[in-house]
């Protein structure tokens, strides 16, 4: 156990560093990114990561995580972190339409496990320093959970966990032949993360 929790600061570590790089990368695409149209977008991103653009109606509100639930117009659901350097999240609002660039979850590592094993999760938070005095939280999740689905073309993983069933773009380290539907598996991962967040062309702040 103390070998995966070190792998897993390991890898949220690595995580964090790859978040940096992002963020100097889409600063100069924010404005652009504003102006974008309501269908979604995604183009690639450090670490195998994409930095995805969706205009989409917030259908849930988690304060204590800092976490949105996001439905798009193509009835696409994704939960997207919100750091409180980005956007305040108390003045968001169910129903809210909102135009979001974000970092899609990426899936960094996975490893079979005892089916019997319950479902269980632990998150880790790193901060590393950007550029201007910005700073950049990465949120990492360890979690047992079932594969609910694999796609090998667009590399994308669904997990059903012990809070929510999420859908992460997995890795290059990761091998996904060797998994199945209905495995559980031990996934560390990294979570969607908010990188600019409008409301009717405003900046939530």
């Amino acid at each position: 156990m103390q070998q995966r929790t070190s792998r897993f600061v390991q890898l949220t570590l690595a995580a964090a560093a790859a978040s940096v790089a992002l963020l100097a990368a889409s600063a100069a695409q924010a404005q652009q990114a504003a102006n974008a149209t309501q269908a979604s977008s995604a183009t690639p991103a450090v670490g195998d990561a994409v930095v995805v653009n969706m205009v989409a109606k917030i259908t849930k509100i988690d304060l204590h995580d800092g976490v949105v639930d996001l439905k798009g117009p193509k009835g696409h659901t994704v939960a997207v972190g919100i750091d409180p350097t980005v956007a305040d999240i108390k003045k968001l609002k169910v129903g809210d339409e909102v135009h979001m660039q974000y970092r899609g979850a990426l899936l960094l590592s996975a490893d079979k496990v005892d089916p019997k094993n319950t479902h269980s999760r632990v998150t880790a938070e790193q901060i590393a320093p950007a550029s201007d005095g910005v700073v950049v939280r990465t949120a990492g999740v360890q979690v047992v959970a079932t594969i609910q689905k694999i796609d090998p073309v667009t590399r994308e993983v669904t997990l059903s966990g012990a809070k929510r069933i999420v859908t992460l773009k997995a890795s290059p380290d990761v091998a996904l032949d060797k998994f199945k539907v209905g495995d559980n598996v031990m996934a560390t991962y990294v979570s969607a993360t908010a990188i600019d967040v409008t409301r009717n062309g405003q900046i939530v702040k």
